[in-house]
């Protein structure tokens, strides 16, 4: 099986603004990669700028620092792919992932089922539950939402959503979300939905994954854990009379390609340590010893190295059945952004096609 590869676009930080992201879409579209990948925050602050980094480098963020014109600043997802989806013809449109807790499902149905139809059938839809407290996220807070049910908000919501796109006269009623006699029109072009990925790694995030996805979004999960990891979630299929490896497993990756192993980690090691507190709890769910070693295990499932040492740990990944890639490049500016996704076009992915 051919692997799949995909971007993330620069919707955050300090280089987020319309002409890198039109210049990221038009590029990654002409290089060939298979998707272009959004996230969703709504609430964001320069806390988070200096920590998640997805777009960028903390190199980036420090030189941003210093400018009096500096705002935290994070495009939403919705309105990213739909901007997107004008500019570009064939490349899939991934949001990863898209938090439903904040979100209601009328209206949010309406505006994937747009921009599927808009755009050919061409969206991704993940979607998830908001990151956990532990990563600076306030959203909850700031929106009056219990962190205890944002499970039961994450289930309802996509299930409400999946009411409008498949009924002519959708209704639902639940805890959360009621609403009766609703039509709404387009449908999306992809019947009966677009697919579903879902991310996250804990165990009412693999039910989920078991009840309605066809693809699983994974991060922090070194290859030699992934045998441990699907057969885990393998299980819950099976309980739901599911086929086993019936879906497609993808991992949220960064990727950093220079000469030497060295270089690149030199390069990027003030990113990588921002990671240390930015995703606290949230590695280790799969470790194979009793004792973690996070930061380890973090430069462990990331592609930082030649285009030789990336290529084998993709093939390892390969080997363990995770088969897409949701690759968030580490870069100091756009330009260096597209030297690396070229980089990465012409010497690691054709290895894989």
């Amino acid at each position: 099986m051919a692997a799949e590869f995909g971007v993330r676009l620069p919707v955050a930080g300090p280089l987020a603004n319309r002409d890198s992201i039109r210049r990221g879409a038009v590029e990654a579209e002409r290089l060939g990669y298979d998707t272009l990948w959004v996230h969703d925050y709504l609430v964001w602050n320069q806390e988070l700028d200096s920590m998640h980094i997805s777009c960028g480098s903390k190199e980036t963020f420090l030189e941003a620092l210093e400018s009096p014109d500096y705002v935290p600043k994070f495009y939403e997802s919705l309105s990213n792919l739909a901007f997107v989806a004008g500019i570009t013809d064939r490349i899939r449109l991934g949001a990863a992932v898209l938090c439903l807790p904040y979100r209601e499902p009328l209206a949010t149905a309406k505006q994937i089922a747009t921009i599927d139809d808009l755009s050919g059938g061409r969206v991704d839809l993940g979607i998830g539950q908001g990151a956990a407290k532990s990563t600076r996220n306030v959203e909850f807070e700031v929106m009056g939402i219990d962190r205890a049910t944002k499970v039961k908000h994450t289930r309802e919501m996509f299930e409400a959503m999946r009411e409008v796109w498949i009924n002519d006269v959708a209704s639902f009623r639940g805890e959360f979300y009621e609403f009766e006699g609703a039509q709404v029109y387009p449908k999306p072009a992809q019947a009966p939905h677009p697919p579903i990925w879902i991310g996250g790694v804990k165990d009412l995030s693999l039910k989920m994954i078991a009840d309605y996805a066809d693809g699983w979004l994974s991060f922090w999960i070194t290859p030699e854990q992934f045998p441990t990891a699907t057969g885990r979630l393998n299980a819950m299929l099976e309980e739901r009379g599911r086929e086993p490896d019936s879906l497609k497993v993808g991992t949220e990756i960064h990727v950093y390609l220079e000469s030497t192993v060295e270089k690149a980690r030199r390069d990027v090691n003030a990113t990588m340590r921002a990671f240390d507190d930015a995703y606290e709890g949230t590695s280790g769910t799969f470790a194979l010893e009793a004792e973690v070693d996070h930061t380890a295990e973090m430069w462990n499932s990331s592609l930082i190295g030649t285009p030789e040492t990336v290529s084998e740990r993709i093939a390892a990944y390969m080997e363990a059945g995770c088969t897409v890639f949701e690759m968030k490049f580490i870069y100091h500016n756009v330009d260096h952004m597209v030297e690396q996704w070229t980089r990465f076009s012409e010497e690691v992915a054709p290895n894989f096609r």
